[in-house]
């Protein structure tokens, strides 16, 4: 059996149906559409839309079919998790930057980073 999640991106079509097994847990996330997920050994079904997440269980055979076009972004568990954690950062800091310097100079200054060049960090 194939490794079903070795793409980043996984694109469906309605009614189709891939399966596979992952070789390490991933975090597979929909980020459009709808689908219906069964994993072996589990007795109940996981509907999932845009904007949810499912970890996959290494060594089970994992069904994913689509109700609509969908498309998964499959990442090793913790990938997912560390972006987030990133973002609530970088959200965290730009709040206290606006309630130390005021909003225009913390969005000046991200505004900035986002810009920089890899030569310039």
């Amino acid at each position: 059996m194939r490794g079903l999640f070795t793409n980043q991106l996984l694109s469906i079509q309605p009614g189709e149906a891939v399966s596979g097994i992952a070789s390490r847990p991933q975090t597979l996330r929909v980020t459009r559409g709808n689908v219906w997920l069964t994993v072996e050994g589990i007795k109940h079904d996981y509907w999932l839309s845009a904007g949810d997440t499912f970890t996959a269980i290494p060594g089970r055979l994992i069904v994913v079919e689509a109700d609509t076009d969908s498309s998964i972004d499959s990442r090793r568990a913790g990938a997912v998790q560390a972006k987030q954690a990133v973002q609530n950062v970088a959200t965290w800091i730009s709040g206290l930057g606006q309630r130390l310097f005021g909003h225009a100079t913390v969005q000046t200054s991200l505004k900035r980073h986002r810009t920089c060049s890899d030569a310039c960090c």
